[in-house]
């Protein structure tokens, strides 16, 4: 399935390539590659949203994490806030900080990006899932790299996320006070409107 967006730039689900990628980060529900497969895009919200990453186009961008030779580390200027990493640009385990994002927030993505003869590959993150795996994307095939087999470092992984707007909703215990707040200041009304009853002719 193909997503176009400006700029010519289109998007190609994991599993209609070979190389295994969809399952390179887990648990996903969904992973696409920013074509062409050799494009060495660099990501940014304008690129993720203009492209309409797993078909939405209000991503938020919350920071990277890059490779520092040993690990991956939050970026200096732009840490990321919401999902921890613990081990280098080859593989490791990812976990989320606040445990209760999903009660906020709907969609978790996470996308990678490495250099030349690669472009970016996103994991649209299990709704629920707290904590998981990863491994570089970037192998051959199906990126054309030099040689055969060869995997790649992973350059930096950067974490999107969608407000489900769950912030802006009064939960139904306010809805309840709002209703009962209302038909008290109804009956204090009606009540008023009563004449006294030593003032009827």
């Amino acid at each position: 399935m193909l997503v176009a967006g400006p700029a010519s730039a289109s998007l190609i689900n994991c599993s209609d390539v070979d190389g295994g990628l969809e399952n390179k980060v887990n648990p996903n529900q969904g992973c696409q590659i920013l074509e062409p497969l050799d494009g060495n895009q660099n990501d940014s919200p304008t690129l993720i949203n203009n492209t309409a990453f797993f078909g939405y186009s209000d991503w938020s961008f919350d920071g990277k994490y890059d490779d520092d030779g040993d690990a991956l580390t939050p970026d200096p200027g732009d840490p990321a806030t919401i999902v921890s990493f613990d081990g280098d640009a080859e593989s490791g385990t990812w976990g989320l900080v606040d445990l209760d994002f999903w009660a906020s927030f709907d969609n978790l993505m996470m996308v990678f990006k490495d250099g030349g003869n690669t472009n970016l590959v996103a994991y649209d993150i299990t709704t629920g899932a707290l904590n998981g795996d990863y491994a570089t994307p970037f192998t051959s095939p199906p990126f054309p790299l030099p040689g055969q087999g060869n995997d790649r470092d992973i350059s930096h992984v950067s974490i999107y996320y969608r407000d489900n707007g769950h912030g802006e909703i009064p939960a139904p215990g306010s809805l309840l006070l709002v209703g009962l707040g209302l038909v008290m200041l109804g009956w204090s009304l009606r009540r008023r409107k009563k004449p006294a009853p030593g003032l009827m002719a």
